[in-house]
């Protein structure tokens, strides 16, 4: 069994897009080498407002790496929404996917119900599970139409 634990926090990079697009950057980049250290994957989903993120691996692994995670100053307000074993990882290829809210993913969104704002604090871990598996896949998908167009 993989352990997996669901959490949102409040987003406090400062700046613009671009400004939080390369903090985003950094994060990952740390992330994906702490995570591949420690044999956690997940997705990240984050906007100007808010980060969610799925962190999947072994039980002890996944705590310190959310403990870890709470006392980054980056965000506040830290709340997990779910903690649960499943029978595999679904992130099994991300140390640390990543998917910032753009117009380019909008269409993911909408077929989730979030037109508008992502509000973490009314959704079930299900429903953001969802959301990150979709989006994983247009990032798989889109990267795929850049091989072939390469």
């Amino acid at each position: 069994m993989i352990h997996q634990l669901v959490y949102y926090s409040r987003n406090t990079v400062p700046g613009g897009d671009r400004a939080m697009l390369t903090n985003m950057r950094e994060i990952l980049t740390v992330s994906q080498r702490n995570n591949s250290r420690d044999g956690v994957t997940g997705f990240l989903i984050f906007d100007k407002t808010w980060f969610v993120q799925i962190l999947e691996g072994e039980r002890v692994r996944v705590t310190g790496t959310y403990d870890r995670i709470a006392r980054d100053p980056r965000h506040i307000g830290a709340a997990v929404i779910d903690v649960r074993d499943v029978p595999a990882r679904l992130f099994p290829n991300w140390t640390m996917g990543g998917a910032m809210r753009t117009p380019e993913v909008q269409e993911v969104y909408l077929q989730h119900g979030f037109g508008g704002p992502l509000d973490p604090v009314r959704l079930k871990s299900g429903q953001i599970v969802d959301l990150a598996l979709d989006l994983q896949a247009f990032e798989a998908s889109r990267r795929q139409g850049q091989r072939l167009a390469g």
